[in-house]
């Protein structure tokens, strides 16, 4: 009997300081996230910005910890919601580990999509391993180099031993999630136009519609004298791709490269 009266007070004092244990814990457990603000909802900036810029102007205050601005951390930043404007979600962290977010809209001043560039012309001769991305890289103002983020498409197969012109998309797409495609051609050409080395400043270009375009100023000169032909149908009124061809007539031998002229 008394065995079993020790017990029943054992088992009350347990449930008396496991009640006031979690009544002390609900009292002082802090599960109020930080207070963030910021004065301005809206950034203008270069893509050059950095992180700690873009953090730059935002506070974020606990009722416990007080001042926790430098928990502050960029969480986020959105594709594209329109033109060269994107949202940017920060978020910071008290010693309790309670997170609080906010968001403001960060626009570009200086945003220009990637861009496509070619160190040779899409030309192969006939019977030569064709490499579609071998002389293909790609650069963005925001995010540098993009050349491992090139995919491109096909209409239909290449045949390396048959001459003419096969379309092609080269695409890639920056950390905005903006997209730039070039619809060009890959050209496979007779080696009758083997023996000379046609060489361009640039073998793509891109102009502005309603620029100025002269084919002669990107002709920079071949191995073997002869004459030069071009053959252009580039027209910078309309938006698109173009092509100029730069043919070279020796003596004993004849060469060409490709220009490709992207309007926009």
């Amino acid at each position: 009997m008394k065995k079993n009266i020790f017990c029943l007070i054992i088992l009350a004092i347990s449930i008396i300081a496991f009640t006031i244990y979690n009544q002390y814990n609900k009292a002082t457990e802090d599960n109020i996230p930080p207070k963030v603000t910021c004065e301005e909802k809206t950034i203008t900036a270069s893509v050059s910005v950095t992180d700690e810029e873009l953090i730059s102007g935002i506070v974020a205050t606990d009722d416990r910890d007080g001042d926790v601005s430098k928990s502050l951390v960029i969480e986020d930043k959105s594709n594209f919601i329109d033109e060269n404007t994107r949202i940017v979600t920060y978020c910071a962290i008290d010693k309790s580990m309670n997170v609080s977010r906010i968001e403001r809209t960060l626009i570009y001043t200086d945003y220009e999509p990637p861009r496509f560039e070619l160190s040779e012309p899409l030309s192969f001769v006939v019977g030569s391993k064709i490499n579609f991305l071998g002389n293909v890289s790609a650069t963005s103002t925001l995010d540098g180099d993009l050349t491992k983020r090139i995919r491109y498409g096909l209409e239909t197969m290449v045949d390396n031993m048959a001459p003419g012109t096969y379309p092609i998309e080269f695409r890639v797409a920056d950390s905005c999630g903006k997209i730039s495609y070039l619809n060009t051609e890959v050209e496979v050409y007779d080696r009758t136009f083997a023996g000379i080395e046609v060489r361009l400043s640039d073998y793509i270009v891109y102009l502005p519609k309603g620029a100025k375009f002269n084919a002669e100023d990107y002709y920079k000169g071949s191995n073997v004298e002869g004459e030069l032909t071009i053959e252009s149908d580039v027209n910078t009124k309309n938006v698109g791709t173009y092509h100029a061809e730069y043919i070279v007539h020796g003596i004993n031998a004849s060469g060409k490269s490709r220009l490709i002229v992207v309007v926009y």
